[in-house]
């Protein structure tokens, strides 16, 4: 597993905002046609939303070629968030408080042509945080992590 710090612009925690915002209505109709990935936390998109902008920021400002796919599109995403480096990146964020990593079985379990996580860890929720850490793993590695029962589903953890 890789692991690093990016320092991003802050302005990506308010894009975020508007961003996870819209993508939480448009996951309201979905959520509606498959409720068990339904969460109570509407915040949920606006993490993720953030997450996957400091990634896209990171390969960028590393020049290093990237292609993103949409981050609103009214379905479920089917694919990876990010390829870079020869890698099918799906981006998973880490609240500041969380202390470990983190993937839902159902979903890890699925063919959804990815083959590395690259976890997200804004150091703050506050709108001038600039800090993120990051880790990056092969999805046939998340095999070995501890299974756990969580709130709404199963996932694979590991403690940080």
């Amino acid at each position: 597993m890789k692991t690093g710090t990016v320092y991003y612009p802050h302005l990506i925690n308010e894009q975020a905002l508007y961003v996870g915002g819209l993508r939480d209505i448009t996951n309201a109709y979905m959520n509606e046609l498959a409720p068990k990935y339904k969460r109570g936390n509407l915040q949920v998109d606006q993490l993720g939303c953030k997450c996957e902008l400091i990634a896209q920021f990171h390969f960028w400002n590393k020049g290093i070629p990237y292609k993103a796919d949409e981050m609103l599109g009214g379905r479920a995403i089917q694919n990876y968030d990010i390829e870079a480096l020869g890698y099918k990146i799906d981006v998973k964020g880490i609240w500041s408080y969380q202390n470990e990593l983190r993937v839902n079985y159902d979903a890890h379990n699925k063919d959804k042509n990815v083959s590395h996580y690259m976890f997200i860890q804004p150091v703050s929720e506050k709108l001038d945080n600039k800090k993120a850490n990051w880790w990056i793993c092969r999805k046939k590695d998340v095999d070995e992590w501890v299974v756990k029962e969580l709130k709404f589903s199963k996932a694979y953890t590991l403690a940080l």
